[in-house]
């Protein structure tokens, strides 16, 4: 049993008692206070007009509830005159040189910790928020959007089920707080996109949803294609998946102009499969409900796209989503089907439910061979093999890149989205041969299913690589071959299991954070 000092037990025994008489002021209630502790003390508190007594007050109600400022943790409590809920939020211990002593980033404990508090005083039905200063500010707005992110769009309320809106505000640092709050806003946008059932958003509304966000920004446009365009480039892959729905199927593309220069710095591509059956390899019905998610790299790609204009970064960035439903209809495409890619091979369909390599190749190609960028990546909630893998924590990066790979290495840690490199292979090559065709679209044994996945994507950008019959297998994680490309499998991170700091249970709108981060990152290192 905890024992209490005599002080704080009669703090907290007259913060009891003035419950009971309902001293609170209503109005004064709704505003909640977000304060750090580190060290035991308090961060930033004069900007909140605290004084050293009232700090003092805070800290011992701290105590007496057994808050010891853990990093991450949160803590509510009533200020002086109980009229307002106070978070304190633990940032950890400090060392000798006023570095927070911890294992995790100062950015991620901030964010985590943010989280936590706004989480406790939404609890408490606060209308709005304000955030004292923080250690790292942009990754406090950050954990305070995510945080409070809700989907109900599609609740009636009659139950008292839709949550009230909280008003977040920082009380230091305006411009990165600001810069938070967009990338957080951005992943609050995938995070609806993938939420949203797919009876509403189909293909087509999921390009006007496209329109409506990005069409007004500055250096934007965006471009909608439909079935005849696809029928123009050679989009062999994207017509084949599409054409077991009615839903008529969408390319979307959008081009950011955020440098002077013509190049292209960074070409992104997204999945976007608004529902997958699996067609005739039809998916079990446990879970189907998660593939109105299937165009998670979409919507992370088109977020991370809204942001980039909205944080004006330096670079000129085009990205595109294939778009369509894979269904089981008459016109449906068959397993054994062949159809000629937007690259000229001949793909053997081995697997219909493996349909989102096939729209991804025909838009890799048509972004490496008409916008040419430096740098290629692709973002799909490709394979279960990368759940089995590295499951929902690390997005899955396979690229022959290693410059490419160090630049998404280090957006991964600003981000604090964790990424792993997977290894590429001529041996993966190999198993996609098929007796009819070029290629396979599955590989011929049930081992590598990632691998095999992200290799029938490599050649869609730089061709087949093996040489003749019976020559040396080698690895291909060294080829700095332009554009340089990466593939980003997020079948684990697109859905979070559990609501924990920032994280909602639920589909997560991840990396679009990271992607931000590569963006800036490859910004950066251009212009270096």
């Amino acid at each position: 049993m905890q024992v209490l000092s005599k002080t704080a037990g009669a703090l907290l025994r007259g913060s009891q008692r003035s419950f009971s008489t309902g001293r609170i002021a209503s109005e004064a209630a709704k505003r909640g206070l977000v304060l750090g502790m580190l060290s035991n003390k308090l961060v930033g508190a004069d900007s909140a007009s605290l004084d050293a007594a009232q700090q003092q007050k805070l800290l011992a109600q701290a105590a007496a509830l057994g808050f010891t400022g853990e990093a991450g943790k949160a803590q509510t409590v009533l200020s002086d005159d109980l009229q307002q809920h106070i978070a304190l939020v633990g940032l950890g211990s400090a060392n000798s040189a006023g570095v927070e002593a911890q294992d995790t980033t100062v950015s991620e404990i901030v964010r985590t910790a943010v989280a936590n508090g706004v989480r406790q005083l939404r609890a408490h039905k606060v209308t709005s928020v304000s955030v004292g200063p923080m250690p790292h500010a942009q990754a406090a707005a950050e954990g305070a959007r995510l945080a409070l992110y809700k989907f109900d769009a599609f609740k009636s309320g009659a139950a008292g089920e839709k949550s009230a809106d909280v008003a977040v505000s920082s009380l230091d640092a305006a411009g990165e707080w600001d810069a938070g709050h967009v990338c957080a806003e951005a992943q609050n946008l995938a995070r609806d996109l993938t939420n949203t059932p797919a009876n509403f958003l189909t293909p087509t509304a999921f390009a006007e949803r496209v329109q409506q966000e990005l069409g007004g920004l500055d250096n934007v446009q965006v471009h909608v294609h439909g079935p005849e365009w696809a029928e123009q480039q050679r989009m062999g892959g994207l017509i084949m998946v599409a054409k077991g729905s009615s839903q008529p199927l969408r390319f979307v593309e959008i081009e950011y102009r955020g440098a002077s220069s013509d190049g292209v710095g960074l070409g992104m591509v997204g999945k976007g499969v608004t529902f997958d059956t699996g067609g005739y390899s039809l998916k079990p019905g446990r879970h189907m409900d998660a593939m109105k998610g299937d165009m998670g790299g979409g919507a992370a790609v088109v977020a991370a796209m809204r942001a980039l204009a909205q944080l004006r970064v330096p670079l000129n960035v085009v990205a595109v989503v294939p778009l369509c439903e894979n269904m089981i209809s008459g016109g449906a495409a068959k397993v054994s089907d062949v159809y000629t890619a937007r690259s000229g091979q001949t793909i053997e369909v081995m697997n219909t439910d493996a349909e989102g390599r096939l729209i991804l190749a025909d838009a890799l190609h048509y972004v490496a061979d008409v916008h040419k960028p430096a740098a290629l990546v692709d973002v799909a909630t490709l394979t279960g093999a990368m759940v089995v893998a590295l499951g929902e924590l690390y997005t899955g990066v396979f690229t022959p890149s290693p410059r490419l790979w160090k630049s998404i290495e280090r957006a991964s840690v600003v981000a604090d989205e964790p990424a792993w490199r997977m290894p590429l292979h001529d041996a993966w090559d190999t198993m996609l041969a098929s007796p009819i065709a070029d290629l396979s679209n599955i590989g011929n044994r049930s081992e590598a299913g990632a691998c095999t996945a992200a290799a029938f994507l490599r050649q869609a950008v730089h061709g087949p690589r093996t040489g003749r019959e019976g020559a040396v297998l080698r690895d291909q994680n060294n080829d700095e071959r332009v554009p340089r490309w990466a593939h980003l499998d997020i079948a684990g991170p697109m859905e979070a299991a559990a609501t924990t700091g920032y994280h909602a249970k639920g589909m997560s709108g991840r990396p679009t954070r990271l992607l931000i981060a590569l963006a800036q990152e490859l910004a950066r290192t251009d212009a270096a």
